[in-house]
Formats: C-alpha cells, sequence, structure tokens
C-alpha cells in the first residue's frame, strides 16, 4: 500500500505562531487563562490544561483584579472582549491570525462606510462571532448557497461582503455572484487565508490519485470539515478522524494508495501517528 500525503496539511502559520506564543506565556510563571480554545483541536487545548492554562467561555468567570494572562485565540474576538479584559485588570496576550485581523478591519471599514456587511461563513463560529463584533453587529451571515436561495436585497442598502477565513474559494465565489444578481451596490473582499486556499487545492489533487482519503483534525475544525468536504466531492472514499483511534483498518481493505492530509489545526504528532499505523500496515 502506497501512502500519500498532501504537500500542504498541519499547523498553519496563524495556528503554529498561536501555539508557541501560549508555550511562551505558560513558562512565564504567571496564571494563564484562555477564553474558549486557543485553537479548534483537542489535543492542544487538553495539552495547554495539563500544563495549567485555566480554560474559561466568558469573562464573566473571572474576577475583576485576577492578575494573570489572558490568551486571545486564534480565531479572533470582538473589540468589546478587550475592553472586559482590560477592566479586569488582566494582561492581554493576542494570538490571533494575521489573516483573521485583516478580516476584521475590512469589517470595520465597511461598516464605517455605511454598508450592511454580509459575512460568507458559519454562524456560531468564534471568528465569525468576532467579525460581527468588528463590524458593529450590523451584518447577516450565510454559511452557504442554499441559505441565499430566499434572500433579498433591503431596499437600496450598500453591501458589504468578506469571508470567514476559511471558506472555500468556489463557495464563496458562487455566493457572491448570486448577492451580484440581487444587490447593485457591493464592494467584495476576499478574504479567505492563502493557506487555507493552498491546503484545500492539494487535498483535492490528491483525492484524485489516490482511492481513500483520510482527513485528520478535530470535529469542531471548521478549515477540517471543508477538506472532507472537497475530497468527498472529488469522488475519493474519504473519512475523517481525529486520532488514530478512529482509524478503521476496514476502510484499508484492497487499498493500494491512500492519500492523508490534515486541518490547519492539527499537531504534527497527531498526522505522524496515523501515517505511522499505515506505514505498519
Amino acid at each position: 500500500m502506497e501512502i500519500l500525503v498532501a504537500k500542504h496539511s498541519g499547523f498553519c502559520e496563524g495556528v503554529e505562531r498561536a501555539y508557541q506564543i501560549a508555550l511562551k506565556e505558560i513558562d512565564s510563571g504567571y496564571p494563564v487563562y484562555m477564553l474558549g480554545n486557543l485553537v479548534h483541536n483537542t489535543q492542544v487545548v487538553n495539552k495547554f490544561k495539563d500544563m495549567g492554562v485555566k480554560t474559561v467561555k466568558d469573562l464573566s468567570e473571572i474576577e475583576p483584579g485576577t492578575q494573570g494572562i489572558l490568551l486571545i485565540s486564534a480565531h479572533g474576538v470582538s473589540p468589546e472582549v478587550y475592553q472586559k479584559a482590560e477592566k479586569l485588570g488582566l494582561q492581554i496576550v493576542d494570538t490571533t491570525c494575521p489573516w483573521v485581523k485583516k478580516a476584521q478591519k475590512v469589517a470595520k471599514e465597511l461598516s464605517d462606510a455605511g454598508r450592511l456587511v454580509v459575512i460568507i461563513g458559519d454562524t456560531g463560529h468564534p471568528e465569525v462571532t468576532g467579525l460581527r463584533g468588528w463590524a458593529g453587529g450590523k451584518t447577516l451571515v450565510f454559511g452557504d448557497p442554499e441559505e441565499l436561495k430566499g434572500f433579498e436585497c433591503p431596499g437600496q442598502e450598500k453591501i458589504g461582503i468578506l469571508a470567514q477565513t476559511t471558506k472555500s474559494q468556489d463557495n464563496f465565489n458562487r455566493m457572491v455572484e448570486m448577492i451580484k444578481e440581487k444587490c447593485r451596490d457591493v464592494e467584495v473582499h476576499n478574504t479567505i487565508c492563502g493557506a487555507t486556499a493552498k491546503r484545500q487545492a492539494a487535498a483535492v489533487e490528491l483525492a484524485k490519485k489516490v482511492e481513500l482519503m483520510l482527513v485528520v483534525g478535530d470535529k469542531m475544525s471548521a478549515n477540517t470539515k471543508r477538506l472532507t468536504e472537497l475530497c468527498s466531492a472529488a469522488g475519493t472514499e474519504t473519512h475523517q478522524i481525529q486520532t488514530v483511534k478512529e482509524l478503521d483498518l476496514k476502510w484499508l481493505a484492497n487499498k493500494k494508495k491512500v492519500g492523508v492530509t490534515a486541518g490547519a489545526s492539527t499537531p504534527e504528532w497527531v498526522i505522524e501517528e496515523v501515517i505511522t499505523l499505515l506505514r505498519a500496515r
């Protein structure tokens, strides 16, 4: 059995940056709080917890005047979170991905220009929640073309479109055209990150060459889910697994070529465990 690994997979630059910043702060000796999940990977989050990092879902869980460091996740947060953290007296360490920072800036500029901000993204995703905050809350969110079928442009409203950084390019392009058909004044900003585009292209290219694709990544990871959808759409048997424990050896039966890719928040050690087992077979 031949095992092929996608050219671009695993930690992207933004996640690697957030990971390294977190490790540095943990070693500082100060109490470290993590708001939500620093990255969407259970193994990474659990590693930080084992190292003493305290996870909070909301800043209300932290007492005012508490001494410590607050890690802002790679997905970013709304401006209100920074304000609340400062009032609590926490030292803010921002690991927001530079691509997400760019999208936040675009959201604010579009809103300040009087445009209704339309985000092509997943409602409830931390990144999208943050983008809505930077746009002042005046936003519409659509995840796929199906959700746009009943959309009508609100009056003569000027529209500004941007994307959650992990959306697929084809999906974004299609939805932009659908909105343009219904609205006259539309300003478009493609804020899909370069790493996402490369990973998706590499995964699809590999999927077309193999009989089985294994996508390694957390179920809560949007970009991993996207890779799974794209590989499956290429017509290849595809399975998403979080760790090597979820690898069903029955999938390998009679397979001569197996491809492996991984989400942008999947650590190298998790990917290597999968590859090691495949090689042992």
